[in-house]
């Protein structure tokens, strides 16, 4: 079979424009397949969609969601329900300026029940605890680093200062 001189020259012109290069590949693709024109652009806009499907979503695979906030909302979550289970507990009783909590003896989750205290600073109160054995008064809370007078004045109504029972602590 003949190729038409039209598909000759084409093939052997070494630079072509981009919109006659598209062209001279649909008349490629109707001659191999056998196909109308019209069926043929079907074909170009079929697969034209599919690499663009593809392309959507090989990038919705490559955007990570926001797992380290959903991490932090899960760890601070249990915490805050735990504050809120019902049943008494009578270690770790909620602060307040009727019933203020002793710094000496407090546990960690007590200490943590305070206004502006986070797990960080009960654990630097408990180390600071232990190291000094207790606390003689409530103002020696500003020498625990992260407690400024500002949150000195804001727990000094809800904490109070008693020597410890057992001084081992």
């Amino acid at each position: 079979m003949c190729l038409p001189e039209y598909n000759r020259s084409l093939r052997i012109m070494p630079v072509v424009k981009p919109r006659r290069s598209a062209m001279i590949w649909l008349y490629r693709l109707q001659q191999r397949l056998s196909i109308t024109r019209h069926e043929g652009l079907a074909v170009l806009t079929l697969a034209t969609l599919f690499l663009l499907g593809l392309m959507v979503r090989h990038v919705q695979e490559q955007q990570v969601p926001p797992l380290a906030v959903d991490s932090l909302v899960a760890q601070t979550a249990p915490d805050s329900s735990s504050l809120n289970a019902p049943g008494p507990d009578p270690a770790s009783p909620s602060p307040s300026a009727e019933t203020p909590i002793n710094v000496n003896t407090a546990s960690r989750k007590a200490l943590k029940a305070l206004p502006g205290i986070g797990p960080a600073l009960s654990k630097r109160i408990e180390a600071y605890r232990s190291a000094q054995n207790s606390f003689q008064r409530v103002e020696e809370l500003k020498r625990v680093s992260g407690i400024g007078p500002e949150t000195l004045s804001t727990l000094r109504p809800m904490v109070r200062v008693t020597p410890a029972a057992d001084s081992s602590r």
